[in-house]
């Protein structure tokens, strides 16, 4: 028995009611999880950014990259070394003149918006943004920033939300500055969708013209089809920030990119906050690695998932739920009957696929898409 089926034994064994329980009619317990074949080269998650970290596989890659890495790999406290290289391969393709490392995504939000506000701590985030969401308040709590939220349960506020959000402040009986408008794109809680270029282009022109800075949470745009420009779209912000576990299989980690003096603030920060580690080059190599060539990869990924839905829309049993700016994953519309049947053919072969929720089911654009063939998925989705 390998280490997974002995595990869900040892967890049924626990779970199972006792003897004496059943004889008083106690609930039957819980079934166990439905296991997975064991991981392999051909296992697809169609959940997720990409497969979940594997300590066993991550152990002898990161061994093989010391070994084959020019030069030091180890940084010290965050300098040299892998993470230099990698802070400059994000600079670079960001189109700033600098970026720095950092332990977290959250540490480099708050840093982010710290600098940005400089001595006008009030700051426009949308509401469903990680910043404002997922953060515990650390901008008000650790930097005395005040968050104004906008665009509740939608991707992205309009440049007239925005621009009257910036009216109430200057305008108001106390007048305040707003010191920076912080963007999440794509936004998770929205379905991975992108802010629209135009619409980042005319919140950064407003931005501009009222002297508040422009964040950039960028975690995920690494993920989004290749129409869309990264360079371009990261332009119209001051600091950009992306993260290195997410889908480029470090262990921890996020690149904050900016003006060379806004980088070197940034790294003062990182320390007045906690966030200067001894060494992160076991990070940094692992996503330099990665990087190279991830676009093409992700290309070939959006390319097959092209395929694949037009394919299943062709056989008219599932539609997919129109987004007009969609990243990396897209709603599959069919009955939750269909959803589960579809699991369990999946599930079976070894394909991760998310359940069903409200109408529909997400498939998630990623590496492992292009594993296997395109109809191989269709005969597994529709049966």
């Amino acid at each position: 028995m390998d280490r997974r089926s002995f595990m869900y034994a040892a967890l049924a064994v626990t779970a199972a009611p006792s003897a004496l329980a059943q004889s008083h009619a106690a609930p039957a317990a819980r079934p166990a999880a439905p296991e997975f074949p064991p991981v392999d080269a051909r296992t697809v998650w169609l959940v997720g950014d990409g497969p979940p970290g594997d300590p066993t596989a991550f152990a002898p890659r990161l061994a093989a990259l010391v070994q084959a890495h020019q030069g030091p790999a180890r940084d010290t406290y965050l300098g040299g070394g892998a993470v230099a290289e990698l802070e400059a391969a994000f600079a670079a393709l960001l189109g700033k003149e600098d970026a720095a490392f950092f332990p977290t995504g959250t540490l480099a939000n708050n840093v982010a918006l710290r600098m940005l506000c400089g001595e006008h701590p009030h700051a426009l985030v949308q509401h469903e943004s990680h910043l404002y969401r997922d953060e515990s308040d650390t901008p008000a709590r650790l930097g005395g920033i005040t968050l104004v939220p906008l665009a509740a349960g939608r991707t992205s506020p309009t440049l007239e939300e925005v621009s009257t959000a910036i009216d109430e402040a200057e305008k108001g009986p106390y007048p305040l500055k707003v010191g920076a408008i912080a963007l999440e794109s794509p936004v998770r809680r929205t379905n991975g969708a992108l802010v629209p270029l135009e619409t980042v282009a005319a919140i950064a022109k407003l931005a501009r013209a009222h002297g508040a800075g422009l964040h950039l949470d960028a975690a995920r745009l690494l993920l989004a089809p290749p129409s869309v420009d990264v360079k371009a779209y990261a332009a119209h912000f001051d600091t950009v920030y992306v993260s290195l576990y997410k889908y480029l299989g470090a262990p921890f980690g996020a690149v904050l990119a900016g003006t060379k003096a806004q980088v070197a603030q940034a790294r003062e920060l990182r320390h007045l906050y906690g966030g200067l580690i001894a060494q992160g080059w076991m990070a940094a190599l692992v996503a330099l690695d990665s990087l190279r060539g991830f676009s093409e990869r992700m290309a070939a990924a959006h390319a097959a998932a092209a395929r694949l839905l037009q394919a299943l829309e062709a056989k008219g049993k599932v539609r997919r739920r129109p987004e007009p700016n969609p990243s990396n994953i897209h709603l599959l519309e069919m009955s939750e009957a269909q959803a589960q049947a579809a699991f369990e053919r999946c599930r079976q072969a070894g394909v991760r696929l998310a359940h069903w929720s409200e109408g529909a089911v997400p498939l998630y654009v990623n590496e492992t898409l292009t594993r296997r063939p395109v109809e191989e998925y269709v005969k597994l989705l529709l049966g």
